[in-house]
């Protein structure tokens, strides 16, 4: 199974979002798969998550959203990261702004693979401890060491 780390590519993660409300951040973060090559289309993109975030927020609680969908845009499965300091409203499970924002699109044949991404970065990021070391990172590399180190273990 391909893991976050692999998934995650400096290009496609913004540690300081620009946009302040929901659907403007998931556009925002559909950009970055966009300039990085990985969509064709960033409104598009966004338009399917946001239609799959009409049925059910992916506002996890703890400050977290892993907005996502399956759609034939996309060959493989491309994710975007982004953070929010003062955070956005997001619907989320414990009503609190979100601030950490990962958008996960892939094929609609990789169904399965997908629930696994989603179950993962779920685990990794309840842990408080973890989640506190992501506001810490101050490049696009060092997140992606620190989701190295947390599949590892």
């Amino acid at each position: 199974m391909i893991s976050i780390t692999e998934l995650l590519s400096p290009e496609c993660i913004k540690l300081e979002l620009k946009e302040k409300r929901k659907k403007k951040v998931i556009l925002e973060l559909s950009k970055l798969l966009e300039q990085a090559g990985k969509v064709n289309d960033a409104k598009a993109l966004s338009k399917k998550v946001i239609q799959r975030e009409a049925m059910a927020s992916t506002g996890i609680g703890h400050g977290i959203a892993i907005p996502h969908c399956l759609t034939d845009m996309v060959d493989q499965t491309v994710m975007a990261f982004g953070i929010c300091r003062q955070g956005i409203a997001f619907d989320a499970a414990d009503n609190r702004p979100v601030k950490l924002i990962f958008l996960l699109a892939g094929p609609p044949s990789a169904t399965s693979e997908h629930l696994k991404l989603l179950s993962k970065l779920s685990r990794l990021l309840t842990e408080e401890s973890f989640r506190n070391r992501i506001y810490e990172v101050e490049t696009p590399r060092q997140l992606i060491e620190l989701f190295r180190q947390g599949e590892e273990a």
